[in-house]
This record gives C-alpha cells, structure tokens and sequence, in this order.
C-alpha cells in the first residue's frame, strides 16, 4: 500500500507546476490513501448487492415533432463507463480532464442500465479505464456489471492516456486471460487529445496491445489524430485479422477513404457531438447540463440538417461501414434529459435513410463487428 501512495504522489507532484508543490503535497497525502482503500473495497460493496433496483426511468417522448423517425433498437457503440474508483477521477482531473465520473450511488450500474432501456438502447459497447493502480477493482467492477446485467454491456479495456498509469503488455495479456473473455474489446485508444501528451500509435507499448487484440480476438476502438493517416494504414495491413473501429471529427479528410479500401476498418458517427461543445470557448470548458439543453431547444433542427448534410451520402455510400454512438464520458452527459435528447437526435438522423440502412446503422454493424 504503502508503495503504491508513494508513486502516485510522485506522479501527481509531476503534474503540478513547482510553485504548487508545497502547497499541494500534504492536502494529496490525506486524500490518497483513503481513496486507494475506498478503490479496494468497491468490489465487496458491488457484488454484496441484493435485488436488482426497480428501473423508474419512463420511456423518452418525442420533444420534436419528425415523419421520419426511427423506432427501431439501438446500439451504442461509444459509452465511457464510469472508474471504478474516486482516486482515478481524481488524478484525471488533476492531469487536466474537464471530468472523469466515478461510480456513485446515483451513477451506478443500475443507474445506466435503467437510462440506457428508457431510450430503447439495447446494448453498450462500454469503455472501462483500467489503470495499474487499481487493476483488481477495476476488472473486478467490470465483472460485476456483467454478472448483474448479462450482455448488456459489451466490454472493452480501455488504457489510460498518460504514460506510467498502464500495465505493462505482459500483465494486460494476464488480464485478459484470466478474465475469460470478458473484454470483447481494446480501446478507446486516444491519440488526439489536447488535455495531455501521450504516446504515438506506433509506440512500443501500443504496438504489443495490439497484437493482443490479435491474440485475444479483440475488436480495437481508436481515435487517432489528423495526421496518422500512414500509421492506421500501417495497422490495417499488420492486422488483417482484428477489426478497428475509429471515430473523431479530425480525420474526416482522410478515414472514408481508408474506410473503403479495408475490410477491417469502421467509423462510429457521433451525430450529436454538440455534448462536447459548439463554440471556439468550449475547446477550453465544455458546457453544462444547461446550456446543452437551452442550445439544442434553439437549435435542434438546424443542428439535425448540418448533421444529415454531411453524412447522408456518405453513409449511403458504404452502409455496412457506419455505426451509430454518442461518447457520453462525463457525469452530466448521463442525465435523463440529456440522454432524451441524445436519443431523440440519433432516432430522427437515422429515420432519413432506407430502412434497410437504418437497421444496419442502429445496431446490426456493431452486431455483426462483434460476431466477426
């Protein structure tokens, strides 16, 4: 114990100027011990609960009114689960994240698994972080949701993005070994952040990883940046076996194009990216909760036509390629007007097309990627 409060005080001390450190060290020493035991003891409190809680959530209603508008099930294909304990969000935050929920008593599994059937989502392709620090809560939270909800949430380990935080490749191989297949999944695997510095894709410690989605059969989610065109090609054609499941707006240049030249290569569309901003001043503080919902109130229609406008044809044009998501992460993103909305957005985008081309975006891509 004592070994592990140590090296998270020296990484947090890196990650603050000089000028902060005298100040910051001993407020950190009294939080992070007690937060590390906290971490540990999530699985006993997890796994000792009884009944599953009754589900209160109504169904969504419409708030706008659309002829087309797609009634259909739903997959999403780009959740971040809630850490599995306050000292990750905390060193997140501290690394210079906006937000990095934890399980909660309002946030819990149930929670989710309630909002996620009130708007006739089926299934979650669910990113769990897991750091070295807490690796045994972190996989034991995950099996846990699994044992409470089976095959609700589609499982992916997810790496964190700051260097020394991951297990090593050899203990990531153990991990998904002894979890029994468990995780369906790698990533998001993020290199296009602009919180923090982190490797590149072709990093040695990232090349191993994927060469165990090879192995463990893992579907690898992963939002590269706008110059790593040439490295994802490099990853398709070293990896012919494991499918790759991309998303971000900053290679739109290039991905469709990538898109269809490989078989191994999908895009997941964020039709409503409005969660992370609309704004030059949102690239330094996303919105609230309520400016979200006073914006889309306003602007609804015209966010839907700027949405279709761009992805219609597209979509159209390489349907089995596409796959609908929302990247909810922070702890706002999951309110029941949030998630209304969210929904609504995403049924009314995917009412436009055929409707054999609503199904496979809905959720017959992300069924068939899973089962390949």
């Amino acid at each position: 114990m004592k070994r592990v409060v140590v090296c998270l005080l020296f990484l947090l001390i890196l990650l603050t100027s000089c000028a902060q450190i005298a100040e910051e060290k001993a407020q950190i020493q009294q939080k992070v011990e007690p937060a590390i035991n906290d971490a540990m003891s999530i699985t006993a409190k997890t796994v000792d609960e009884s009944e599953i809680k009754k589900c209160t959530i109504p169904k969504t209603v419409p708030q706008f009114s659309h002829s087309t508008y797609y009634t259909g099930p739903l997959i999403d294909s780009h959740i971040h689960m809630p850490v599995a304990s306050q000292i990750v969000s905390t060193i997140a935050i501290k690394s210079g994240f906006e937000d990095m929920p934890a399980y909660n008593d309002k946030l819990s599994i149930d929670y989710l698994a309630c909002l996620f059937d009130s708007e006739g989502i089926t299934n979650v392709f669910g990113f769990n972080v897991i750091p070295n620090l807490v690796i045994g809560p972190s996989v034991e939270k995950v099996k846990s949701n699994e044992k409470r909800y089976p095959g609700k949430f589609i499982h992916f380990y997810q790496p964190t993005p700051l260097p020394g935080l991951n297990p090593s490749p050899e203990k990531v191989d153990s991990i998904l070994t002894d979890s029994q297949d468990l995780f369906e999944g790698y990533g998001e695997v993020k290199f296009s952040f602009h919180e923090v510095e982190n490797f590149g894709i072709r990093d040695k410690e990232y090349l191993e990883s994927y060469q165990l989605a090879n192995k463990h059969n893992l579907t690898i989610m992963m939002h590269p940046g706008p110059n790593h065109k040439e490295d994802v090609i490099f990853l398709l054609e070293k990896h012919p076996n494991v499918n790759f499941l991309f998303h971000g707006g900053e290679i739109r240049n290039w991905i469709f194009e990538v898109l269809e030249k490989y078989d191994n290569a999908y895009y997941t569309v964020e039709v409503n990216t409005k969660i992370f901003g609309w704004s030059e001043d949102h690239a330094i503080r996303g919105p609230t909760k309520e400016e979200f919902l006073k914006y889309m109130k306003v602007n609804y229609e015209e966010a839907l036509a700027q949405e279709l406008d761009y992805w219609e044809a597209r979509i159209m044009k390489q349907p089995d390629k596409f796959l609908w998501g929302t990247d909810r992460w922070y702890t706002w993103h999951f309110d029941e007007k949030v998630g209304a909305i969210i929904e609504e957005f995403g049924r009314d985008f995917i009412g436009n097309f055929d409707a054999e081309i609503q199904e496979k975006f809905a959720y017959k891509n992300a069924q068939r990627l899973m089962e390949e």
